[in-house]
């Protein structure tokens, strides 16, 4: 999801006394130097079991659960509630028997009582009418918050599947009582809307953490057939392949679609009627409803979204030797003007785009939607929506970053729940590397989020108000203020300096091995560490401590500069707690440049300064630590040493 800045970010006059305090700190304080990166018990036993390995690859006993859901949903928008009922058959690959099943009833957050982290409209939350197992009456159906705990009569077996049904109902939530779905006038997003059955893996077991309208998700990839029965005349996107279009489109939207994804320009496929209302008969049916059919393949979850004033365009993406069809729905008024010029467009360009960057998007559709979030975005397999824009490099730029969670983590299904950063901060480096190709490097001041510069000084504000966070915490126990910030922005960062060190060819190899090995799986942080660690062929671990497992800043500095005899020895020092190399780049009279490097291992070993000496130092006029500005180092005032 698109940061909302729940605090704002203001580098005032006060910048440079922070740096001095920060730096004066740093320096009185005993510095711990990094030892192995700590590994969970349960991560190594799955290690020992076979189903994850110590340089990054699933293991030969490697497993996911797995599920296929039919769903039957219809809106009322006289009431606002959503009925449904679905039949989903759960997979049990593992080699464990199961006494129980857990399943999220994530509206429950908004039920009066729910423990939450924002405030809200509340509803009633999920009313269930039936749940069944097999057929049957389940021995208990326990619901605590947004969890049912489902004791069954017989257990499932390894290998064996087990049908449940349920049927229930909800109120849809009012904006702005949520960041991620609900309602706007004439307009619903429905996101986490049906019973969802809770991720069971090699290492945790059961992983059904409460919904708190904080940290985001963790699924399963699954199979699911929808029905959708909406007022006629409102038009439905969904993640998915529209099955039934010849029974509820004029032949006139058809041939539109058509024109779209053999042309490749933006087609308009429908306009609300008058006053910004669609007419019934605009959509080919003669009864008060229409039901449309989606169908989605090795997904982690269904979304869809529905108004009587959207407009609908449509075009396509080349990715490799396939296409992707592309939809854009969007409401005519000011504040989204941006919409009907880029929202598929620009919907468009990050397919492809990230297509390039990592690796070929895989399914037929890609959906954006505006509406009902007040502010940034929210991605879904296939779909996102989010707000209105006018400012369409604002757009495009959001349309990047929810586009991007189409890789991580709908594809490699990490734990959004408690590593956030696998997700949001992965995404938000890609969102940097795919704008900047598009639209190149920003001026002075920059994309705030779409940017390595931008990132990086919302970071460094952060570090340099004493502010910094270890990644390696559970989402839900995070700082809100401090969320957007660190999982996204310092994520990004951190993997800037990672490409730098290790090479960007290396970086980008290990990258994509890392997403091409648990894509359709559920990587936990070491798999990542592990994957990276194997193809640079070195140990990482004063890396990793350094900038997940701890909250430490970055502060090199250039102490002092001191002709030596015939030599320049320049001393430099290690004012902050981070571990990193130190890159000097050296200027000579006449412009002739030269690198030296002072490796990680001297700081490793203790020391918190170095003198690097430079012969025929009479001739040297600039001496710069990270010249490239690669590593996300607070306080840059410090960092160069010109000649007078």
């Amino acid at each position: 999801m698109r940061a909302r800045l729940v605090a704002s970010l203001r580098l005032a006059a006060a910048v440079t006394a922070a740096v001095l305090l920060h730096a004066t700190a740093a320096r009185a304080q005993s510095r711990p130097t990094p030892g192995a990166l700590p590994e969970h018990p349960s991560f190594t036993r799955a290690v020992q079991a076979g189903t994850r390995t110590v340089d990054g690859r699933p293991g030969p006993r490697a497993w996911t659960q797995y599920a296929r859901y039919h769903i039957d949903a219809r809106i009322d928008p006289s009431t606002h509630v959503l009925t449904g009922s679905s039949r989903v058959t759960y997979i049990n690959n593992s080699p464990d028997t199961l006494p129980g099943i857990r399943v999220h009833l994530r509206q429950n957050a908004f039920a009066p009582g729910s423990a939450r982290r924002e405030a809200i409209v509340p509803t009633d939350g999920v009313v269930m009418q039936s749940v069944a197992v097999n057929g049957a009456t389940p021995v208990r159906a326990a619901v605590n918050g947004t969890v049912m705990n489902i004791i069954m009569a017989q257990p499932l077996l390894p290998r064996d599947s087990v049908t449940l049904a349920f049927a229930w109902k909800h109120e849809v939530p009012v904006t702005p009582s949520d960041g991620r779905q609900g309602r706007d006038e004439h307009l619903y997003l429905m996101g986490y809307w049906y019973p969802q059955v809770a991720v069971y893996d090699d290492v945790s077991g059961w992983v059904a953490d409460q919904y708190l309208l904080g940290a985001e998700f963790y699924m399963d990839h699954a199979d699911y057939d929808v029905r959708i029965t909406a007022p006629a005349g409102w038009v439905v996107g969904a993640t998915g392949v529209l099955q039934n279009a010849a029974a509820i489109l004029p032949a006139a939207m058809r041939d539109s679609l058509a024109m779209a994804r053999s042309s490749g320009r933006v087609v308009n496929i429908h306009r609300p009627a008058g006053n910004n209302t669609f007419s019934a008969a605009s959509v080919s049916t003669p009864s008060a409803m229409t039901t449309w059919h989606f169908k989605a393949a090795n997904v982690r979850d269904f979304a869809w979204g529905t108004s009587d004033r959207y407009v609908w365009d449509a075009t396509r993406a080349l990715v490799a030797s396939d296409t992707v069809d592309i939809h854009s729905f969007y409401r005519i008024h000011p504040p989204a003007a941006a919409w009907a010029i880029g929202g598929a467009r620009y919907t468009k360009d990050a397919i492809e785009q990230l297509s390039r960057y990592l690796w070929p998007y895989p399914w037929p559709t890609m959906t954006s939607m505006e509406g009902v979030l007040t502010s940034g975005g929210m991605e879904y397999p296939m779909l996102t929506t989010m707000q209105p824009w006018v400012d369409t490099l604002s757009l495009a730029g959001d349309l990047m970053h929810e586009t991007g969670h189409m890789w991580f983590p709908m594809q490699v299904g990490s734990n959004e729940t408690r590593y956030p950063w696998m997700d949001e901060g992965f995404t938000q480096f890609n969102t940097a590397q795919a704008m900047r190709v598009l639209y190149g490097e920003p001026r002075t001041g920059g994309r705030p989020n779409d940017s390595e510069p931008g990132q990086r000084r919302q970071y460094i504000a952060r570090a340099l108000a004493g502010d910094d966070q270890a990644l390696m915490q559970h989402g839900d126990l995070f700082p809100l203020e401090q969320y957007n910030v660190m999982y996204y922005n310092k994520t990004s960062q951190v993997l800037v300096a990672l490409r730098s060190i290790l090479g960007d060819s290396v970086f980008r190899h290990a990258f994509r091995m890392y997403g091409e090995r648990w894509n359709g799986r559920h990587p936990y942080p070491q798999d990542f560490f592990n994957t990276v660690e194997t193809v640079a062929g070195r140990d990482l671990d004063w890396f990793w401590v350094s900038w997940f497992q701890e909250p430490w800043s970055l502060d090199h500095a250039i102490g002092s500069a001191r002709m030596n005899g015939s030599n320049l020895d320049v001393k430099i020092e290690d004012r902050g707690r981070a571990f990193m190399p130190v890159r000097l780049t050296i200027t000579r009279a006449g412009g002739a440049v030269e690198m030296r490097e002072i490796p990680v291992d001297v700081w490793l070993r203790g020391s918190r300064s170095s003198v690097v000496s430079i012969a025929n130092g009479a001739q040297v006029v600039r001496v710069e630590i990270d010249a490239a500005a690669a590593f996300p180092d607070y306080d840059r005032t410090n960092q160069v040493w010109v000649r007078n």
